[in-house]
């Protein structure tokens, strides 16, 4: 008895302090506190409604009306003369935008949309500008081809933005990521689509080839603010390269697998990774043209690659952070295995518990990891709903709501098909390779 009056009594005195404390003005002021986890998360009137599947289904439709009113509410506060205030919307914005796919919402809203970030990019400052570029990437793989007839407006504010050098390096860096998001999704195999994704990848190329050796030899002293630039152009020039015909791939592999070479030599780590990732894009989508490619011990410039990416993968100087050269070791072990063998280790990525992404190559790893840097934790939401991406990689039409896992195999049928999977590959690639050293023996 003295145990339960006592935490009777706690609850009370807890009550009433509660009870007694009159609400913020932080609390009152809920759009601007607004986030899609608390839209999402407000489930209070459950207990009041009852159950079943008719309360289910008009709590859903409560909650999607109260989530596309606020998300109103931020679009419109773009245009928000108060600097601070359009800073909050667009981080609203963006929250909305990576944790749900909303192409039926923006739909209409496009033009109004794209209008007022690209006036937050030309007319914002850094922190504005970056957060509105990282909103047009969202919008572009939300929307996907159908930003077409926007794109032409949208480049010429990026590319002047990321060609202004009196602009912040953080600016350009997530304007030069947007500019080749929007370019790759709204492109196709055409001819003026490949001159035009030809001609950003040489505005990424002109940000970044400053960082090339010099005419004297010598490498440019780096500059971790400069770094962060090049990186980003970087990855942007080599995902734009998946995206360009065999004969583009074949032309750069011979005129920039010697250029990224130089990078490869600086001091920054990031852009060594970058660099290298770069080389091994190249090898990897030459030798699908041209099982030949690189091979050979005649082919000097690959033998001389390869002791410089091995001399990386086991680099072990003091002056580096553990946890950076241990992600350089790491990832110079994968390109070098690339360049020296053609073999890419394969990474699963697993959506809900249904469905797997296999990423089998080069060309797949980037393009996900660009996915990824755009829309962090919701690239899973977006791998299962959105109908671009799944296109993109091969995963077909989404799944339907309810739908049950299919009978799984067990562990040693998994590592028995894998091993016949790999067996086959290593034949394949390997039995013209078998023939030329033969005949280089001989």
């Amino acid at each position: 008895m003295p145990k339960n009056n006592k935490k009777r009594g706690a609850q009370k005195k807890g009550a009433g302090a509660a009870g007694s404390r009159p609400p913020t003005d932080d609390e009152n002021s809920t759009g601007d506190n607004w986030s899609t986890a608390s839209v999402l998360s407000d489930n209070s009137s459950i207990c009041d409604l009852g159950s079943g599947p008719e309360v289910e289904e008009v709590e859903d439709n409560s909650e999607q009306e109260s989530f596309e009113d606020r998300l109103c509410e931020c679009i419109e506060g773009l245009l928000s003369k108060s600097g601070p205030q359009r800073k909050k919307f667009l981080d609203g914005l963006k929250q909305a935008l990576c944790k749900k796919y909303l192409v039926d919402f923006l739909e209409k809203r496009k033009e109004t949309v794209a209008d007022s970030l690209l006036k937050c990019v030309k007319k914002g400052k850094t922190e504005e500008q970056s957060l509105a570029a990282q909103c047009i990437s969202l919008l572009a793989l939300q929307l996907g081809p159908d930003l077409v007839h926007l794109y032409t407006e949208i480049q010429a504010v990026l590319s002047t933005m990321l060609a202004d050098n009196t602009a912040s390096v953080q600016t350009r860096a997530e304007c030069a990521s947007a500019l080749a998001m929007c370019c790759f999704l709204t492109s196709s195999p055409k001819r003026d689509d490949v001159e035009e994704l030809c001609s950003k990848m040489g505005m990424m190329e002109d940000v970044f080839k400053k960082a090339y050796r010099k005419a004297d030899g010598s490498l440019p002293q780096g500059n971790p603010q400069m770094s962060v630039l090049n990186v980003s152009c970087l990855d942007a020039w080599c995902l734009l390269l998946t995206r360009t015909p065999d004969f583009f791939i074949q032309r750069t592999a011979q005129t920039h697998i010697s250029l990224l070479g130089d990078l490869l030599r600086g001091s920054d780590t990031d852009l060594r990774v970058a660099a290298g990732e770069a080389i091994a894009l190249l090898y990897d989508m030459n030798r699908y043209i041209d099982e030949d490619f690189g091979f050979g011990e005649e082919d000097a410039e690959t033998n001389a690659l390869c002791d410089q990416l091995k001399e990386l993968s086991t680099e072990s100087t003091k002056h580096i952070a553990r946890n950076a050269l241990r992600r350089q070791r790491s990832r110079f072990r994968d390109i070098l295995q690339t360049v020296k063998t053609w073999v890419v280790d394969e990474e699963v990525v697993k959506m809900g518990r249904l469905e797997s992404l296999m990423l089998e190559d080069w060309a797949t790893k980037i393009q996900y990891n660009a996915f990824c840097n755009v829309l962090h934790s919701g690239v899973n939401i977006h791998l299962q709903e959105n109908v671009m991406l799944r296109e993109f990689f091969g995963l077909g039409a989404p799944l339907p709501v309810g739908a049950k896992p299919q009978h799984k195999m067990t562990k040693v049928q998994r590592k028995y098909y894998n091993s016949l999977a790999d067996k086959a590959r290593t034949v394949s690639r390997g039995k013209n390779r078998d023939k030329r050293s033969a005949v280089i023996g001989f």
